[in-house]
């Protein structure tokens, strides 16, 4: 367990002020401004500026406030372990994943976890809640911090554009006159459409109109009904390229490959499980 400063240290950092930090701990203000004195006097660093009344940490008390809280998180998830020789995984998996990759590893992970915890959400979501402990680990398509996360390489996808039907096109300036069904903002499978788009020198803008919708199947429903134009994985809508619901479009110069990846906060304890877990999907 974390000393009691360290403790401290994560909530001030959090507040930025000894007043919250104090009511959160139940402790007086004058203790918290002791404890973080003394810390700064072990450490020989300086850990908050002070500056008109009001306080922030430098940077270094912010790279100890991630280590410390990593460390708290991870030492709770030991003692959990011990104290019921059982492991209760936790993952996050984004909703692009969520029909396709995700059952296997349901699958696969209950084979040696009483209990399996999943949430679902975009990639911004799913890192945040990495980095909170909320998660242990997550399944994601998205671009991530390699300085404050590690990841094994799950598997590559094909990121293709899907339209529905009565759409024919060659180009991506063929499709500008088309409405652009996107992923909300956070999303990996957005990121990955935009990035590109702008190294062609566009933007998501230059489509006659865009709707936003959060779900996957949603947009697939859309498509199928509705002139319309997406750019996702096809593993998520195989079964309606085959069925000719849906057609992929070939576009000149577009072709993207993006991996998935199994990723966990940098330097975790458990990475020798997270490795175990890929080997055995």
């Amino acid at each position: 367990m974390l000393d009691k400063r360290y403790l401290t240290l994560i909530s001030l950092a959090s507040t930025n002020s000894f007043t919250q930090t104090a009511k959160q701990l139940f402790i007086t203000q004058p203790a918290v401004s002791q404890q973080m004195r003394s810390l700064e006097t072990e450490l020989q660093i300086p850990i908050i500026l002070r500056e008109h009344n009001k306080i922030r940490l430098t940077k270094a008390g912010l790279e100890l406030t991630k280590f410390a809280k990593q460390t708290e998180l991870e030492s709770q998830k030991i003692i959990t372990v011990l104290q019921n020789d059982t492991e209760h995984l936790k993952m996050g998996c984004t909703l692009s994943l969520s029909s396709t990759i995700l059952p296997k590893f349901i699958q696969q992970l209950t084979t040696r976890s009483n209990v399996v915890t999943t949430k679902i959400n975009n990639t911004q979501h799913i890192l945040q809640n990495i980095r909170d402990g909320k998660v242990d680990f997550g399944l994601i398509e998205g671009n991530f911090n390699k300085e404050e996360f590690d990841s094994f390489f799950v598997q590559k996808e094909n990121f293709i554009c899907v339209a529905n039907n009565q759409i024919t096109a060659t180009s991506i300036e063929d499709l500008f006159n088309q409405t652009l069904l996107l992923r909300e903002p956070g999303s990996g499978s957005r990121n990955i459409f935009e990035n590109w788009l702008a190294v062609q020198n566009y933007r998501s803008t230059d489509f006659q109109s865009i709707i936003e919708i959060a779900s996957p199947s949603a947009i697939v429903e859309f498509l199928k009904h509705n002139r319309g134009v997406s750019f996702m994985y096809e593993s998520l809508v195989s079964k309606e390229l085959k069925s000719d619901q849906l057609k992929k479009l070939d576009l000149t110069g577009f072709h993207v490959e993006h991996p998935i990846n199994l990723v966990f906060l940098k330097n975790s304890y458990f990475k020798d499980t997270y490795r175990e877990i890929i080997k055995s999907i």
